[in-house]
């Protein structure tokens, strides 16, 4: 029996060899197709993956851009505010001169002559920062003490400011006067971000507390809603008497705001708050009233247009 198995074994020994051989190349084939097919499924997911990276990478740096936090205390932002602020603080104009270069000219002394003249000195300064329109350019807000004239409590005021490099790369500080519709039309978008209007409102809130309990500063505040560049305002009838015989024959027409303001719904400091105009923003003067007030309209970040009441004093060509 075992010897008749061999005999036909070796008989039919290279069909049998034909046979495994196909067997095994069929094997094989299998295996490669399932290997190339998982590699090529590897490489999809792979690729996906990345793909999906790349969106979330993209996404999320848009989100920032959109979203772009305050920086608090930047170095070179700090030192520049602190000597700016310092300077106005003494009227140093030559420093004034030096931290705003050529953009500097007798409309900005002008400004900071009219604006201040009731502020002794400027202290504790904190900047709160975010780029600007062009590189190395920032929008900052600047939160200082005011020692005012006559008054013990300081009140905490926000001011907005605007640096960028000259072709030197030296930081320096853009006057309001100087700004572009580009630069206003950024600063304003600015103005809207949620951590920007916090701190405007943690500002205000501290203002209101020591106006109740400081009754010679809530009477010299003649508004608690101011935004992150407000002026230092006096009371209305003194705004008044000063606008009396320079402004309430103001200039018709296209102006712009020589500080940040806010606008009313009427000629009053107590009348609603419709919005905000930041430094540079530009206006229609419809009428000048009598009381130093102005009605203009302007389109606002939606493109919009807003009708309400500005003081004039704050108004330029």
């Amino acid at each position: 029996m075992l010897d008749n198995i061999r005999e036909w074994i070796s008989d039919n020994l290279r069909y049998i060899l034909l046979g495994l051989a196909v067997i095994l190349l069929i094997i094989i084939a299998f295996f490669a197709i399932r290997l190339v097919t998982h590699i090529g499924s590897g490489d999809s997911k792979s690729s996906n993956t990345v793909q999906e990276t790349e969106t979330q990478t993209d996404s999320s740096d848009s989100s920032n851009d959109t979203v772009e936090a305050l920086v608090k205390d930047q170095e070179d932002v700090l030192s520049l505010a602190k000597k700016y602020w310092t300077a106005v603080g003494d009227l140093d104009f030559d420093t004034l001169e030096e931290i705003c270069g050529t953009a500097f000219d007798e409309t900005a002394r002008a400004t900071i002559e009219a604006t201040d003249k009731a502020v002794e000195s400027y202290s504790d300064i904190i900047t709160y920062s975010k780029n600007g329109v062009t590189d190395g350019s920032y929008v900052v807000y600047v939160y200082m003490e005011m020692k005012l004239s006559g008054i013990e409590t300081e009140a905490p005021t926000l001011r907005q400011m605007y640096m960028q490099p000259d072709s030197d790369g030296t930081l320096l500080v853009l006057p309001s006067e100087s700004y572009t519709s580009e630069i206003s039309e950024y600063i304003l978008e600015r103005q809207s971000d949620s951590d920007v209007q916090a701190l405007i409102d943690d500002v205000n809130n501290t203002l209101a507390e020591r106006c109740e309990a400081d009754e010679d500063l809530a009477k010299y505040i003649e508004s608690i809603s101011s935004d992150s560049d407000s002026s230092d305002s006096s009371s209305e009838d003194d705004s008044s008497d000063d606008t009396d015989d320079s402004d309430s024959e103001g200039t018709l027409g296209t102006m712009k705001t020589t500080t940040g303001v806010n606008v009313r719904s009427e000629a009053s400091a107590e009348s609603t708050k419709l919005g905000s105009l930041v430094a540079g923003s530009q206006v229609e003067v419809l009428e000048n009233l009598e009381d130093g007030w102005s009605r203009i309209t302007y389109i606002d970040s939606s493109g919009s247009t807003v009708e309400g009441y500005v003081m004039t004093q704050y108004l330029t060509e």
